[in-house]
């Protein structure tokens, strides 16, 4: 049997994995920040890539003593990111990987830990609007990743088990997320400093691995 014979369907995070987003994001967190006076320095980003949107508000509030309420702070966010969401590039090699799963007949769906409004902004700018398009944001779970729940729900929307799915991640949060749940993961991180638990070593060439994967 061929590796890829065990695996039916494909669940990718966006940010950072399919669209080279996470910078816009940080931009609208400075926004959001800045509307107080103050400043959040380069190197926070490392502390909070992949994370939902009220842990890095609690954090963010505990660092620089931010005044606002999650829900000004969503508001300001969000209102910045989709204004500029046009501006987002899709990262090099992640359209041509999903459509070779596409051609070898597996199924997709993206598993996301921003908000649906986030969420559907990124479905726009990469192009994958369609009628019974799956998609899995932080409203349609209790717990966000690291918890697995949301890959659990991403595979049952697409009515396959977890250990059937691929998981195609960005960060050591989501990555550990599509483990728990008992996925293949392939960590495909844009930032290459983050490190990621041993067992799920990063790759820098998706289209290589999906290519191993796949068996082409």
């Amino acid at each position: 049997m061929n590796d890829n014979q065990q695996f039916r369907a494909v669940m990718w995070d966006i940010d950072g994995t399919l669209l080279l987003s996470e910078s816009m994001h940080f931009r609208a967190l400075r926004h959001t920040v800045g509307t107080e006076g103050k400043h959040v320095p380069d190197d926070f980003h490392h502390e909070i890539v992949g994370r939902a949107a009220r842990v890095v508000y609690q954090t963010v509030r505990e660092r620089f003593d931010l005044e606002m309420s999650f829900d000004q702070f969503r508001r300001l966010k969000y209102g910045y990111y989709t204004e500029h969401a046009h501006e987002i590039q899709v990262r090099p090699g992640a359209l041509e990987a999903w459509r070779t799963f596409e051609e070898h007949g597996l199924r997709q769906a993206l598993v996301s830990n921003s908000d649906r409004i986030v969420v559907n902004a990124n479905i726009r700018v990469l192009g994958l609007e369609q009628p019974g398009f799956i998609s899995v944001s932080i409203n349609d779970v209790v717990n966000g990743k690291p918890h697995p729940e949301p890959y659990h729900r991403g595979a049952a929307l697409l009515g396959v088990e977890p250990h059937q799915c691929i998981a195609v991640e960005d960060s050591p949060t989501g990555a550990r997320a599509a483990h728990a749940a008992g996925t293949r993961v392939i960590a495909w991180p844009e930032d290459v400093e983050l490190e990621f638990p041993p067992e799920i070593p990063p790759i820098s060439d998706i289209g290589a691995e999906v290519a191993n994967i796949l068996k082409v």
